[in-house]
């Protein structure tokens, strides 16, 4: 129950914080690809971002992992997440203004998918663990490099909180992309 109160006051807290935010003129959006790595495996996120202002930017980003948890048998899975979130500008280079660092963060849901959907080994073991839609938080923090007036070198990581995973609760992912400026 507490974990799910606050759950529920952290999106309260990012949907107060856009709701109160003033508009300035500045409006952008942007749409970025990056590749990386997850735990036990590889991961690919797409992202969407509107940039009210040069400060801040709400972000919705979708990730997918595809790994293999090497225990004693090797048990291949997937998580497939979408995670809406909020990210602040907290450096930019002083001389160049092309390097900027963001931090953020935001809630997570998904599914998640366990053996490929089997609870049964090709050994005749039983997996306790089942496939299932996961909830959560995540913390972010992203580097951007601009290359052009419409393209940056983007550097995320995330650390994911999956509240009810049976994969495990904390997740990182760590990825290299590029992020494009629509307008």
């Amino acid at each position: 129950m507490r974990t799910k109160l606050f759950f529920i006051t952290v999106l309260f807290c990012f949907a107060g914080s856009a709701v109160s935010g003033q508009m300035r003129g500045n409006l952008a959006s942007s749409v970025g690809v990056s590749g990386g790595y997850v735990e036990d495996g590889y991961g690919i996120m797409g992202t969407f971002n509107f940039h009210p202002n040069r400060f801040q930017y709400f972000q919705i980003s979708v990730l997918a992992a595809i790994a293999e948890d090497k225990g004693a048998q090797n048990i291949p899975y997937n998580i497939f997440t979408i995670q809406p979130g909020l990210y602040y500008r907290v450096f930019m280079a002083p001389r160049r203004k092309n390097f900027s660092l963001f931090l953020g963060g935001g809630g997570l849901f998904g599914y998640e998918v366990i053996n490929n959907g089997s609870n049964e080994l090709p050994t005749g073991a039983l997996i306790n663990g089942k496939s299932q839609f996961i909830y959560g938080l995540y913390l972010g923090a992203e580097m951007e490099i601009g290359l052009s007036n419409d393209f940056s070198l983007l550097v995320k990581a995330n650390e994911y909180y999956h509240v009810n995973s049976d994969v495990g609760n904390f997740y990182p992912y760590v990825g290299v992309g590029l992020r494009y400026f629509l307008f």
